[in-house]
């Protein structure tokens, strides 16, 4: 299994009331307890941060699960343009048979009803209910 995780309104919500990240920790535990599951960055941050800076925001033992970051494509040209920058990935990766989850705060960048995605509310970010959504993809693949 593959997660294509986005940070801004997931890792902390949105609006970022108390800093970037904050939802880092919270992150963390819940991916310790699904060991098999590979991260690739989708985030935005993806796009001014390269990888190992990318890494350097989590625990080392997930900053080594943290496998590369998506390819970026013009959301002008790209209805969907998240989940197509995901296929991309998998296609490039030789990968595109592999169960994969996106979480992230926005439906638009999927096509509707993308069963790949976990959605977060953004202005609340990774919480127990996203939590809860995401071991449910999770195991429904196991």
């Amino acid at each position: 299994m593959i997660l294509f995780l986005d940070f801004d309104g997931v890792l902390h919500p949105f609006s970022r009331p108390d800093g970037p990240l904050t939802l880092v920790p919270r992150f963390e535990r819940f991916m310790r307890q699904h060991p098999e599951v590979k991260i690739v960055v989708s985030s935005a941050w993806r796009e001014v941060y390269e990888l190992e800076e990318l890494q350097s925001f989590f625990s080392a033992d997930i900053a080594e699960r943290i496998i590369d970051a998506t390819p970026i494509l013009d959301s002008a040209l790209h209805e969907h343009v998240r989940e197509k920058e995901i296929l991309a990935w998998l296609e490039a990766n030789g990968r595109r048979h592999e169960e994969w989850a996106a979480i992230d705060d926005t439906s638009w960048f999927f096509a509707p009803d993308c069963p790949n995605l976990v959605l977060v509310d953004g202005e609340q970010g990774f919480g127990a209910a996203s939590e809860e959504a995401l071991r449910m993809r999770f195991e429904n693949e196991a």
